[in-house]
């Protein structure tokens, strides 16, 4: 399991005089809420029902969820005092759409909305600021194909159709 996951990739160039706006630091906090969200989901993906750490691990990604979902709202509500801040915002605004998507239909949009938009969840320039939050925006994209990845947002019942079972007998109790 995870316990701390950087927020940008190894080998980035960190500037150390780069200051975060509040809008900017959510969000970093946000990612790294967002990477053990992931990993505490794919432990209860991967473990078994009966194996006695898997209440702790449920407990963890609900909790994971929760907090992540609360620093969504943290970004979302926090002042922009950058344009900057926009797409970080815009970002923090779908992500939390996608989490409470509860059909495939919903979670088809959600993906077409960011594959489908680019120049709305990123950011350029060359200055430290435009570099972080490229950075940002990049590694938050890449954990939205994660968790869009994940069962909890994919069920099985969604996935599999009933063609599928068409040559097993039914079940009689």
């Amino acid at each position: 399991m995870a316990d701390t996951c950087p927020t940008t990739r190894l080998g980035a160039a960190e500037v150390a005089y780069f200051r975060h706006s509040p809008v900017s630091g959510h969000f970093s906090h946000l990612l790294a809420a967002l990477a053990a969200a992931i990993e505490a989901e794919r432990d209860i993906e991967d473990g078994l029902w009966s194996d006695p750490s898997f209440d702790h691990w449920l407990r963890e990604a609900e909790l994971g969820w929760e907090r992540a979902s609360g620093l969504c709202r943290a970004v979302i509500d926090a002042p922009a005092t950058r344009a900057s801040d926009v797409p970080l915002r815009r970002f923090a605004r779908h992500l939390h759409w996608t989490l409470g998507c509860e059909t495939a239909a919903e979670l088809r949009t959600a993906r077409q909305v960011v594959a489908g938009h680019p120049d709305l969840f990123s950011w350029n320039g060359n200055c430290p600021e435009a570099l972080r939050v490229a950075q940002m925006l990049a590694r938050g994209q890449q954990q939205f194909d994660e968790i869009c990845n994940l069962d909890m947002l994919n069920p099985i019942d969604a996935v599999a159709s009933l063609e599928a079972f068409t040559g097993y007998e039914p079940f009689a109790a």
